[in-house]
């Protein structure tokens, strides 16, 4: 007799769960190990790289975006590297997931570096130039790198916010903190005990300086839908935890994005890469929205790589606790936040949910309306984006950003001869 999980007692269950569970991690793993082996040795650590500075990410595909909004810059951080005399190649990257090398080897020219082994985290930490190393997250695996003294560990973060993560007194682990802006360093100074401002410098967000490519999809759809403002509605995923559940879509997606088309608005509809993945009801209101815009001629659904032309194209943002809100107010056009359903989800007082129109649960009906308010405020977006960004002149963020970097290497560099000279 074959029995079903409602058959059985509710001990069995569980025991019957965690062993489907253990077997899936288990077949995981042995493709992993499988992916691993088939890897070429060239992304071994090599005992002729004579990096200066470093990106280290230890996530896997589904996060790779936190690392790739970040390779632009680090291109222009090279370039200057070169000019300053650190050899040909004096960037590389260091991954722990052999897919992502594999996937990183097609997207990038940088050196990509693989190993799930101590061993070689040890080579690639410990070579004897390197100087600086940059982390996009908070992932736990970044802690194996921090031990190595050499470098100077940086956090970037993949995007300004004011989400609990970004005040995590996990920041005290690395020696300096990239921050976009004025707001972002009183907001770590106001919640960490212990971190001045001699360890963190203000970047902004040098990806904006990227020159932006118009997709040709979105140039199709302006052809053939050229009337109405534009509405960039990107909604965040989630989260993993009720602190961190900032997301709202399966709780208003479908409301606001139909009163977005009834009131004569495009629609561009750019959801986080993460929507479903902890949750069912928000992958069937992904879905569902999906649905909505792609059914509506001015529902515009945007698979392209990355945020940066939506700025230029779109005249008015809706978007919740997620950086790409911050991202937003360089464009200095009107934004409407949307704020978390959840009542654990942690949202900092007197933070840019209080400074903007903002959707209240339950009221998404009032989005038209939040707009319109939003419009009528007219230039107070470019004063938020001064706070939260800096200078937000062609050119002005990327600069910071590589004037930083120098001096982190500087400081590191001269640590080492003081240490040499002893």
């Amino acid at each position: 007799m074959t029995f079903l999980p409602a058959d059985l007692p509710h001990t069995a269950v569980r025991g019957a769960t965690f062993a489907q569970s253990a077997a899936k991690l288990a077949a995981l793993r042995l493709r992993e190990r499988v992916r691993e082996s088939r890897l070429s040795d060239a992304f071994n650590p090599r005992e002729d790289d004579d990096f200066v500075a470093a990106a280290y990410f230890a996530g896997d595909l589904s996060s790779v975006y936190q690392l790739e909004q970040w390779l632009w810059p680090f291109e222009k951080l090279e370039t200057r590297l070169k000019e300053l005399g650190f050899g040909d190649k004096p960037f590389g990257i260091m991954v722990r997931n052999a897919t992502v090398a594999k996937y990183l080897k097609g997207t990038t020219t940088f050196p990509v570096r693989f190993s799930r082994l101590t061993k070689g985290l040890d080579d690639f930490m410990q070579a004897s130039n390197l100087r600086a190393v940059f982390y996009v997250n908070q992932a736990t695996s970044n802690f194996q790198s921090l031990r190595y003294p050499e470098p100077a560990h940086v956090h970037l973060s993949h995007g300004e916010s004011e989400k609990i993560s970004m005040i995590s007194n996990q920041l005290k682990g690395y020696d300096f903190v990239f921050t976009a802006g004025q707001a972002a360093r009183e907001r770590i100074k106001q919640t960490l005990y212990g971190m001045g401002d001699d360890r963190m410098f203000d970047v902004g967000r040098p990806q904006l300086d990227r020159p932006r490519t118009v997709p040709q999809e979105w140039e199709d759809f302006k052809a053939a839908n050229p009337d109405g403002k534009a509405v960039f509605y990107a909604p965040t995923w989630e989260g993993d935890s009720p602190s961190m559940a900032y997301g709202t879509i399966a709780f208003n997606g479908e409301a606001i994005v139909t009163s977005l088309l009834d009131a004569g608005y495009r629609v561009i509809f750019r959801p986080h890469p993460r929507t479903g993945v902890m949750r069912h009801d928000f992958e069937k209101a992904l879905e569902a929205v999906e649905e909505i815009v792609e059914s509506d001629p001015r529902g515009f659904r945007d698979h392209s790589p990355d945020v940066s032309w939506q700025l230029d194209e779109a005249d008015i943002a809706v978007v919740e606790m997620t950086s790409v809100a911050f991202d937003w107010l360089s464009s200095g056009k009107p934004l409407v936040m949307v704020q978390p359903h959840e009542p654990d989800a942690e949202v900092l007082e007197g933070g840019l949910l209080e400074r903007c129109p903002t959707v209240e649960p339950g009221k998404q009906d009032t989005i038209v309306d939040l707009i319109n308010l939003a419009v009528s405020r007219g230039g107070s977006v470019d004063a938020l984006a001064q706070l939260y960004l800096g200078d937000t002149a062609p050119g002005d963020q990327t600069a910071r950003f590589i004037r930083a970097s120098e001096r982190v290497i500087e400081l590191r560099s001269e640590e080492h001869r003081q240490k040499a000279g002893r």
